[in-house]
Protein backbone atom coordinates (compact mmCIF):
# COMPACT_ATOMS: atom_id res chain seq x y z
CA UNK A 1 0.00 0.00 0.00
CA UNK A 2 1.46 3.33 -1.10
CA UNK A 3 1.93 5.71 1.82
CA UNK A 4 0.30 9.10 1.56
CA UNK A 5 2.96 11.80 1.59
CA UNK A 6 2.82 15.59 1.85
CA UNK A 7 6.30 16.47 0.64
CA UNK A 8 6.47 20.02 -0.71
CA UNK A 9 3.07 20.81 0.79
CA UNK A 10 2.54 23.52 3.42
CA UNK A 11 -0.15 23.13 6.06
CA UNK A 12 -1.59 25.61 8.55
CA UNK A 13 -3.19 24.11 11.66
CA UNK A 14 -5.07 26.47 13.94
CA UNK A 15 -5.28 25.49 17.59
CA UNK A 16 -2.30 23.27 16.85
CA UNK A 17 -0.61 23.54 20.23
CA UNK A 18 -2.65 20.90 22.03
CA UNK A 19 -5.14 18.08 21.59
CA UNK A 20 -6.52 17.28 18.16
CA UNK A 21 -4.70 20.20 16.53
CA UNK A 22 -1.32 19.00 17.78
CA UNK A 23 -2.11 15.52 16.43
CA UNK A 24 -2.93 17.03 13.03
CA UNK A 25 0.32 18.99 12.99
CA UNK A 26 2.48 16.05 14.02
CA UNK A 27 0.97 13.61 11.52
CA UNK A 28 1.24 15.98 8.56
CA UNK A 29 4.82 16.81 9.50
CA UNK A 30 5.67 13.11 9.86
CA UNK A 31 4.38 12.66 6.30
CA UNK A 32 6.57 15.44 4.91
CA UNK A 33 4.51 18.64 5.16
CA UNK A 34 5.88 21.91 6.43
CA UNK A 35 3.53 22.97 9.22
CA UNK A 36 2.53 26.32 10.69
CA UNK A 37 1.34 25.74 14.24
CA UNK A 38 -1.11 28.42 15.32
CA UNK A 39 -2.28 28.71 18.90
CA UNK A 40 -3.03 31.36 21.49
CA UNK A 41 -1.16 29.12 23.93
CA UNK A 42 2.27 30.13 22.68
CA UNK A 43 4.42 27.79 24.83
CA UNK A 44 2.39 24.78 23.69
CA UNK A 45 2.62 25.85 20.05
CA UNK A 46 6.39 26.23 20.32
CA UNK A 47 6.63 22.82 21.98
CA UNK A 48 4.81 21.14 19.08
CA UNK A 49 6.88 23.00 16.48
CA UNK A 50 10.11 22.19 18.31
CA UNK A 51 9.23 18.48 18.44
CA UNK A 52 8.53 18.50 14.70
CA UNK A 53 11.85 20.22 13.98
CA UNK A 54 13.75 17.88 16.30
CA UNK A 55 12.33 14.93 14.35
CA UNK A 56 13.68 16.37 11.11
CA UNK A 57 10.56 18.19 9.97
CA UNK A 58 9.83 21.82 9.17
CA UNK A 59 7.61 23.94 11.37
CA UNK A 60 7.09 27.52 12.54
CA UNK A 61 4.75 29.07 15.09
CA UNK A 62 2.07 31.69 14.48
CA UNK A 63 0.89 32.66 17.95
CA UNK A 64 -2.12 34.81 17.19
CA UNK A 65 -5.85 35.08 17.80
CA UNK A 66 -7.50 33.82 14.62
CA UNK A 67 -10.78 35.43 15.72
CA UNK A 68 -9.24 38.76 14.66
CA UNK A 69 -8.45 39.79 11.09
CA UNK A 70 -4.88 40.62 12.06
CA UNK A 71 -4.33 37.29 13.79
CA UNK A 72 -5.77 35.28 10.91
CA UNK A 73 -3.81 37.23 8.31
CA UNK A 74 -0.59 36.83 10.31
CA UNK A 75 -1.13 33.08 10.54
CA UNK A 76 -1.33 32.70 6.77
CA UNK A 77 1.49 35.21 6.29
CA UNK A 78 3.69 33.01 8.48
CA UNK A 79 3.24 30.17 5.99
CA UNK A 80 4.01 32.38 2.99
CA UNK A 81 7.02 34.01 4.65
CA UNK A 82 8.54 30.74 5.88
CA UNK A 83 7.64 28.32 3.10
CA UNK A 84 6.41 30.36 0.14
CA UNK A 85 2.90 28.89 -0.16
CA UNK A 86 -0.08 27.44 1.67
CA UNK A 87 -1.72 24.25 0.44
CA UNK A 88 -3.69 23.00 3.43
CA UNK A 89 -5.68 24.79 6.10
CA UNK A 90 -7.06 22.83 9.02
CA UNK A 91 -9.46 25.04 10.95
CA UNK A 92 -9.20 23.30 14.30
CA UNK A 93 -9.13 26.15 16.85
CA UNK A 94 -12.22 26.27 19.02
CA UNK A 95 -13.57 27.14 22.42
CA UNK A 96 -16.35 25.59 24.50
CA UNK A 97 -18.34 27.70 26.94
CA UNK A 98 -21.16 25.53 28.24
CA UNK A 99 -24.09 27.44 29.69
CA UNK A 100 -27.83 26.91 30.10
CA UNK A 101 -29.55 29.21 27.63
CA UNK A 102 -31.19 31.23 30.40
CA UNK A 103 -27.72 32.03 31.77
CA UNK A 104 -26.09 32.66 28.38
CA UNK A 105 -24.42 36.06 28.16
CA UNK A 106 -23.68 38.09 25.08
CA UNK A 107 -19.99 37.93 25.96
CA UNK A 108 -19.98 34.11 26.02
CA UNK A 109 -22.01 33.89 22.82
CA UNK A 110 -19.83 36.37 20.94
CA UNK A 111 -16.54 34.79 21.96
CA UNK A 112 -17.61 31.27 20.97
CA UNK A 113 -18.93 32.45 17.61
CA UNK A 114 -15.82 34.59 17.10
CA UNK A 115 -13.35 31.76 17.53
CA UNK A 116 -15.26 28.79 16.16
CA UNK A 117 -17.01 30.39 13.19
CA UNK A 118 -15.51 33.81 12.50
CA UNK A 119 -11.99 32.44 12.96
CA UNK A 120 -12.69 29.65 10.48
CA UNK A 121 -13.89 32.23 7.96
CA UNK A 122 -11.00 34.64 8.54
CA UNK A 123 -8.22 32.08 8.21
CA UNK A 124 -9.82 30.49 5.16
CA UNK A 125 -10.42 33.91 3.60
CA UNK A 126 -6.77 34.86 4.10
CA UNK A 127 -5.56 31.61 2.52
CA UNK A 128 -8.08 31.59 -0.34
CA UNK A 129 -6.31 33.92 -2.83
CA UNK A 130 -3.07 31.96 -2.49
CA UNK A 131 -4.88 28.71 -3.22
CA UNK A 132 -6.74 30.25 -6.16
CA UNK A 133 -3.47 31.52 -7.64
CA UNK A 134 -1.77 28.13 -7.40
CA UNK A 135 -4.89 26.23 -8.50
CA UNK A 136 -4.80 23.90 -5.52
CA UNK A 137 -6.00 23.90 -1.95
CA UNK A 138 -7.47 21.77 0.78
CA UNK A 139 -9.66 23.29 3.50
CA UNK A 140 -10.68 21.08 6.43
CA UNK A 141 -12.85 22.71 9.08
CA UNK A 142 -13.98 21.29 12.39
CA UNK A 143 -17.64 20.85 13.19
CA UNK A 144 -19.16 18.70 15.93
CA UNK A 145 -22.02 16.33 16.54
CA UNK A 146 -23.04 18.87 19.18
CA UNK A 147 -23.94 21.24 16.37
CA UNK A 148 -25.21 18.71 13.85
CA UNK A 149 -27.32 16.77 16.36
CA UNK A 150 -27.68 19.17 19.30
CA UNK A 151 -26.72 19.10 22.94
CA UNK A 152 -28.41 20.78 25.89
CA UNK A 153 -26.48 23.57 27.57
CA UNK A 154 -24.23 24.45 24.63
CA UNK A 155 -26.33 26.63 22.34
CA UNK A 156 -23.44 28.94 21.42
CA UNK A 157 -21.02 26.10 20.70
CA UNK A 158 -23.65 24.08 18.84
CA UNK A 159 -24.66 27.08 16.74
CA UNK A 160 -21.07 27.84 15.77
CA UNK A 161 -20.40 24.24 14.82
CA UNK A 162 -23.66 23.80 12.90
CA UNK A 163 -22.74 26.87 10.85
CA UNK A 164 -19.57 25.09 9.73
CA UNK A 165 -21.83 22.69 7.80
CA UNK A 166 -23.26 25.50 5.67
CA UNK A 167 -19.84 27.13 5.31
CA UNK A 168 -18.32 23.86 4.10
CA UNK A 169 -21.13 23.00 1.71
CA UNK A 170 -21.28 26.47 0.13
CA UNK A 171 -17.54 26.98 -0.15
CA UNK A 172 -17.04 23.53 -1.68
CA UNK A 173 -19.22 24.61 -4.61
CA UNK A 174 -17.14 27.75 -5.13
CA UNK A 175 -13.85 25.94 -4.70
CA UNK A 176 -14.49 22.98 -7.00
CA UNK A 177 -13.72 24.73 -10.32
CA UNK A 178 -10.66 26.36 -8.74
CA UNK A 179 -8.98 23.16 -7.59
CA UNK A 180 -9.86 23.78 -3.95
CA UNK A 181 -11.64 21.03 -2.02
CA UNK A 182 -13.50 22.02 1.15
CA UNK A 183 -14.55 19.41 3.69
CA UNK A 184 -15.13 19.13 7.43
CA UNK A 185 -14.63 16.64 10.22
CA UNK A 186 -16.81 16.06 13.28
CA UNK A 187 -14.42 14.49 15.80
CA UNK A 188 -15.00 12.89 19.15
CA UNK A 189 -11.83 12.72 21.21
CA UNK A 190 -10.62 12.91 24.78
CA UNK A 191 -9.17 16.39 25.14
CA UNK A 192 -9.02 19.11 27.76
CA UNK A 193 -12.00 20.74 26.07
CA UNK A 194 -14.15 17.62 26.00
CA UNK A 195 -13.29 16.91 29.63
CA UNK A 196 -14.72 20.33 30.56
CA UNK A 197 -18.06 19.58 28.95
CA UNK A 198 -20.97 19.39 31.39
CA UNK A 199 -22.03 16.10 29.82
CA UNK A 200 -18.58 14.54 30.23
CA UNK A 201 -18.24 11.56 32.61
CA UNK A 202 -16.90 12.37 36.05
CA UNK A 203 -13.67 10.50 35.33
CA UNK A 204 -13.07 12.81 32.38
CA UNK A 205 -13.71 15.95 34.41
CA UNK A 206 -11.25 14.85 37.07
CA UNK A 207 -8.62 13.97 34.46
CA UNK A 208 -8.53 10.33 35.55
CA UNK A 209 -10.02 9.10 32.28
CA UNK A 210 -11.45 5.69 31.53
CA UNK A 211 -11.35 2.96 28.91
CA UNK A 212 -13.59 4.96 26.57
CA UNK A 213 -11.43 8.06 26.83
CA UNK A 214 -8.37 6.00 25.98
CA UNK A 215 -10.13 4.71 22.87
CA UNK A 216 -10.93 8.31 21.92
CA UNK A 217 -7.28 9.21 21.43
CA UNK A 218 -6.65 12.30 19.32
CA UNK A 219 -4.40 10.16 17.13
CA UNK A 220 -7.59 8.46 15.88
CA UNK A 221 -8.83 11.75 14.41
CA UNK A 222 -5.77 13.09 12.60
CA UNK A 223 -5.69 10.40 9.85
CA UNK A 224 -9.17 11.48 8.69
CA UNK A 225 -8.07 15.09 8.30
CA UNK A 226 -4.86 13.95 6.62
CA UNK A 227 -6.76 12.02 3.97
CA UNK A 228 -9.01 15.00 3.26
CA UNK A 229 -5.88 17.16 2.98
CA UNK A 230 -4.13 14.92 0.46
CA UNK A 231 -3.91 15.88 -3.19
CA UNK A 232 -5.28 12.50 -4.27
CA UNK A 233 -8.48 12.92 -2.22
CA UNK A 234 -11.38 14.03 -4.43
CA UNK A 235 -13.99 14.35 -1.68
CA UNK A 236 -15.58 17.79 -1.63
CA UNK A 237 -18.36 19.25 0.51
CA UNK A 238 -18.38 16.25 2.82
CA UNK A 239 -18.57 16.09 6.61
CA UNK A 240 -16.87 13.04 8.10
CA UNK A 241 -17.41 11.74 11.62
CA UNK A 242 -14.24 10.52 13.33
CA UNK A 243 -14.78 8.58 16.55
CA UNK A 244 -12.16 6.28 18.07
CA UNK A 245 -11.16 4.67 14.77
CA UNK A 246 -14.64 4.62 13.21
CA UNK A 247 -15.08 6.92 10.23
CA UNK A 248 -18.50 7.71 8.74
CA UNK A 249 -20.25 10.45 6.81
CA UNK A 250 -22.88 12.84 8.10
CA UNK A 251 -25.67 13.38 5.56
CA UNK A 252 -28.61 15.77 5.44
CA UNK A 253 -31.68 14.22 3.82
CA UNK A 254 -35.17 15.43 2.92
CA UNK A 255 -38.10 13.06 3.38
CA UNK A 256 -40.72 12.42 0.68
CA UNK A 257 -43.26 14.44 2.66
CA UNK A 258 -46.59 15.41 1.16
CA UNK A 259 -47.96 18.23 -0.97
CA UNK A 260 -51.27 19.98 -1.54
CA UNK A 261 -52.39 22.65 -3.98
CA UNK A 262 -54.14 24.57 -1.21
CA UNK A 263 -52.17 24.04 1.98
CA UNK A 264 -53.81 24.65 5.36
CA UNK A 265 -52.59 24.26 8.96
CA UNK A 266 -55.02 21.37 9.34
CA UNK A 267 -53.48 19.52 6.39
CA UNK A 268 -50.03 19.93 7.91
CA UNK A 269 -51.39 18.56 11.20
CA UNK A 270 -53.13 15.61 9.58
CA UNK A 271 -50.12 14.71 7.40
CA UNK A 272 -47.50 15.03 10.12
CA UNK A 273 -46.61 11.30 9.93
CA UNK A 274 -46.06 11.71 6.17
CA UNK A 275 -43.79 14.71 6.42
CA UNK A 276 -41.76 13.21 9.26
CA UNK A 277 -41.58 9.95 7.32
CA UNK A 278 -39.52 6.85 7.82
CA UNK A 279 -38.32 6.70 4.21
CA UNK A 280 -34.58 7.09 3.52
CA UNK A 281 -35.20 10.50 1.98
CA UNK A 282 -33.19 12.29 -0.68
CA UNK A 283 -29.76 13.84 -0.28
CA UNK A 284 -29.31 16.95 -2.41
CA UNK A 285 -25.90 18.18 -3.51
CA UNK A 286 -26.85 21.86 -3.44
CA UNK A 287 -29.82 24.08 -2.61
CA UNK A 288 -30.87 24.49 -6.25
CA UNK A 289 -31.25 20.72 -6.58
CA UNK A 290 -34.05 20.68 -4.02
CA UNK A 291 -35.66 23.61 -5.85
CA UNK A 292 -35.56 21.70 -9.14
CA UNK A 293 -36.97 18.56 -7.51
CA UNK A 294 -39.79 20.56 -5.94
CA UNK A 295 -40.52 22.21 -9.29
CA UNK A 296 -40.73 18.86 -11.06
CA UNK A 297 -43.08 17.52 -8.42
CA UNK A 298 -45.36 20.50 -7.91
CA UNK A 299 -45.57 21.74 -11.48
CA UNK A 300 -46.32 18.39 -13.06
CA UNK A 301 -49.57 18.11 -15.01
CA UNK A 302 -52.45 17.26 -12.69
Amino acid sequence: MTALRFDDRVAVVTGGGTGIGAAHARLLADRGAAVVVNDLAEPEAHSVAAAITAAGGRSVVAAGDIATEAGAAATIAAAIDAFGRVDIVINNAGVLRSSPFADMTVEIWDRVIAVNLRGTFLVTHAAWPHMVEQGFGRIISTTSNSGLLGVAGSSAYASSKAAIWGFTRSLSLEGAPLGINVNAIAPMAYTAMSARSKVAPTTWQTGEGDEWSRRLDVAQVAPVAAWLAHESCTLNGKVLSAVGGRVARFALRVTEGFDADELTPELVRDHEPDLLGDDPGVEFGAAFEEGRAAHRRLMRPR
